[in-house]
């Protein structure tokens, strides 16, 4: 476009559009409605679930700047009743202690009190305990027989092990947490509702900091606790909780979704199926393959929200201090100026820009390991499993009710041939 707009009156759209868009029943096909906002109308004006218009943004570019530029500000809780997706506003229950309500300057120096948890090096020293945990889960599957959920036998298991790991949480413990978890993921429970699950939370993790505080440990929990005791305080407690619940929060939905979600689409597809085995013996390759399934693959219907402090300018349309903009991360990574042929899964792209994980300071601090936990779970299964398939038709595979901010299969029904039939097929 030559000429800037105004959001209040963008000529290629009449009237907002209603968000986030449907997908098909049964489908992680990504709306071609984002594909056509693309082209004529990429920043658009959007109906929000809850507290009205927003301003959507479609472009690669875009959602990169308005995860960058600092007069992009996280939505914060004093921000109140803004549009949104969630029936709750922003960090309910959190008192106001959210990261997302931290200066940037604070919140920078937060993150790097913990970074040395989140680094490719870290991540790859738990690669091991990962790869034996996924091979016991296959284990456990193969007695029982197929079919089994790849989703509760072995997706939603493997993050939620590591993250218990790193906090010191009992692994026993862990269905507490994968409850809470989705609670605070949920776009149907009120302020209320959130608030009094996250106090649950806080009243399991106060004797978990005082142990930290007598007998001091290697998990992010002690970590933030030394720092509180040697650095002035530089963490509060009501932070060190906010901190944690949100790892809880996105780090196991994220992962396990993401993989199940790939795996729907992926065990539909023999072609990308075989070339998802021949990676298996080469870390390098499955690397890339799962950057392309990051890409590709469907988390949820929504984006990342944003508020802007500052009036500024995306694909020449001016928009004004105080608005809301929503990033679809999702429609950026399908973006054809960034990803040639975006619709066609490509496992040897070279160049893959992603941007699932965020950018800039409040970017997932856990991508890293993220990534190394769908390695593992895409290598294990492939050489354990080399014959899983679905064990019904992809219509019949039951699917979420549309009450988180994650969607897609409930449960993924899959089967296998036993090696002693292996010649029957």
């Amino acid at each position: 476009m030559s000429q800037q707009q105004d959001t209040s009156n963008l000529t290629d759209q009449e009237h907002p559009l209603s968000f986030p868009f449907p997908f098909a029943d049964h489908s992680l096909k990504v709306p071609a409605e984002y594909e056509r906002l693309r082209q004529q109308c990429p920043v658009a004006r959007v109906t929000m679930p809850f507290g009205g218009d927003a301003t959507l943004l479609t472009r690669h570019a875009d959602v990169v700047k308005a995860f960058v530029d600092p007069r992009c500000d996280a939505v914060k809780f004093v921000d109140g009743d803004v549009p949104r997706i969630t029936a709750s506003t922003t960090d309910s229950g959190s008192n106001g202690a959210s990261l997302f309500d931290m200066s940037n300057a604070h919140h920078n120096q937060v993150r790097r009190l913990v970074t040395q948890e989140f680094t490719i090096k870290h991540a790859n020293s738990l690669r091991p305990g990962v790869i034996a945990l996924t091979h016991q889960l296959i284990d456990e599957m193969e007695r029982k027989g197929a079919p089994a959920d790849l989703f509760e036998d072995y997706a939603i298991k493997t993050p939620m092990a590591v993250i218990c790991d790193l906090l010191g949480i009992p692994r026993e413990d862990e269905p507490l947490f994968r409850h809470w978890g989705r609670v605070a993921l949920s776009t149907v429970h009120s302020n209320e509702d959130k608030g009094a699950y996250m106090q649950k939370m806080i009243v399991y993790l106060i004797p978990l900091i005082e142990r930290e505080r007598t007998h001091p440990s290697n998990t992010i929990l002690g970590t933030l606790v030394k720092a509180r005791a040697q650095r002035d305080e530089v963490i509060t407690q009501q932070e060190m909780l906010s901190f944690a619940i949100g790892l809880i929060a996105a780090g196991f939905e994220t992962v396990s979704t993401t993989f199940t979600n790939s795996a729907f689409n992926v065990l539909q597809e023999p072609e990308l199926l075989e070339q998802m085995r021949e990676r298996v013996d080469d870390p390098a390759r499955m690397a890339q393959a799962i950057e392309e399934l990051l890409r590709v693959t469907a988390l949820g219907g929504g984006g990342r929200p944003r508020i802007t402090r500052e009036s500024v300018d995306f694909s020449g349309t001016h928009v004004p201090s105080g608005e809301v903009l929503v990033l679809s991360m999702l429609s950026g990574n399908f973006d054809e100026e960034v990803f040639p042929h975006a619709l066609e899964v490509d496992f040897n792209r070279e160049t893959n820009p992603i941007i699932s994980f965020g950018r800039g300071i409040h970017a997932c601090i856990g991508q890293q390991i993220a990534r190394m936990e769908l390695q593992v779970l895409w290598s294990t299964l492939l050489k354990r499993l080399p014959t899983i398939r679905l064990a019904v038709p992809p219509t019949e595979v039951p699917w979420r009710e549309n009450e988180t901010l994650t969607f897609g299969p409930a449960n993924l029904p899959v089967t296998w041939y036993m090696k002693r039939n292996s010649s029957s097929f």
